[in-house]
């Protein structure tokens, strides 16, 4: 990692060069792909401000602290830099961690944070956990939906012997789908 130590209107010293490059090196052990780190150190009136740049991943992370003494600037704008680094590093492990899917794929319920679609916007197709019909009548059919809380209910009508379908209508009614 670069480091690029800069002062605007600010005597930069040796020590507090050296104390910045100390702090500011201790943040590759979190992310190893830091390529580059500017630290701006300026003085107006009586705030001192410490500014870091880091640019990582083809990413640039910036971090803007300002107190009475530089010291403590510099050891706030490094802890604050410090979060982002490792919120940044988890989230491409989160990243990597997904596997992605072609769109309009079957997947499970339970996988469904674990799957990024390759293609954005486009749905996949989620798997409820399995329902095993039984043959019952239309009355059966209501409670049974209403006990497990879905949105509709495939079932064998037990007086015609034929697949039937009820579902919760927008006007708060119940709707039944049976082929002729």
């Amino acid at each position: 990692m670069e480091i690029t130590t800069t002062g605007r209107r600010f005597k930069l010293t040796g020590e507090v060069k050296e104390f910045a490059e100390k702090r500011i090196s201790k943040l590759s052990k979190y992310f190893d792909r830091i390529t580059e780190a500017h630290l701006v150190l300026a003085e107006e009136k009586y705030r001192q401000i410490a500014e870091l740049t880091l640019h990582a991943n083809g990413t640039e992370l910036i971090s803007r602290e300002e107190s009475t003494d530089m010291m403590s600037s510099i050891d706030h704008v490094v802890d604050r830099m410090e979060a982002q680094v490792k919120k940044y590093a988890a989230r491409l492990k989160d990243r990597k961690l997904r596997r992605p899917v072609p769109s309009h794929a079957v997947v499970e319920e339970a996988e469904l944070a674990e799957v990024e679609v390759e293609e954005e916007f486009a749905p996949v197709v989620v798997r409820s956990p399995k329902y095993a019909p039984k043959p019952m009548l239309v009355e059966e059919a209501i409670r049974e939906l209403r006990e497990r809380d879905f949105d509709f209910l495939m079932f064998k009508n037990q007086k015609s012997g034929n697949w039937a379908l009820v579902y919760i209508r927008s006007d708060g009614n119940f709707g039944l789908v049976e082929p002729e």
